[in-house]
Parts: structure tokens; sequence; C-alpha cells
């Protein structure tokens, strides 16, 4: 998938998911430290906390990437297809052609 729009996408959802991430932690971070919570009970809770945020983005990262894989194969069959009509319609005009 690497070079493929898809493996782009993916990069970048990635990098995009992993800054969320860092920036969401923080965020949990200071409000817990303002709730004057024990550093032991912080520390437990940001790894269940990052565990969790992370198994959410990754399978947000994998629908979105079979989503854009599903995109790309019928971006094609209707390449394909639009091929495929071009070449009929060349038959037709050529018949056309014949008739006259």
């Amino acid at each position: 998938m690497p070079g493929t729009k898809a493996g782009i996408l993916t990069d970048r959802l990635s990098d995009v998911l992993t800054k969320m991430s860092a920036k969401a932690l923080v965020t949990w971070m200071t409000h817990s430290a303002l709730e004057d919570i024990p550093r032991e009970a912080l520390l437990t809770g940001g790894s269940d906390f990052v565990y969790a945020l992370q198994a959410n983005f990754v399978l947000l990262r994998d629908v979105l990437s079979e989503t854009m894989e599903d995109i790309e194969q019928q971006s094609h069959d209707l390449e394909e297809r639009l091929d495929s009509l071009e070449q009929r319609l060349q038959m037709l005009q050529k018949d056309t052609d014949n008739l006259y």
C-alpha cells in the first residue's frame, strides 16, 4: 500500500492521529493535575487513556484506509467501464459511417 493514494493517506492520517493523541494526553494530564489527582493515579490513568486513544485511532485509521482502497477500486472499475463504453461508441460510429 505504500506509494498508493491509500498508503499516502494512511501515513498522513497516522501523523495527524499521533499529534491529536499527544495533544489529548497533555490536555487530560493538565486537567488531572489541576484536580489534584495523585501522581500514581495520574500515571495509571494516563497510560489507560493513551492506550484507549491509540486503539480508537488505529481502528479509525484502518477503517479510513479500507474506505480509501474501496474508493480506488471503484474508481478503477469505473475507468474500465468508461473505456469499454468508449470502444463501443467508436465501433458504432464506424458502423454508422459505413452505412453512408
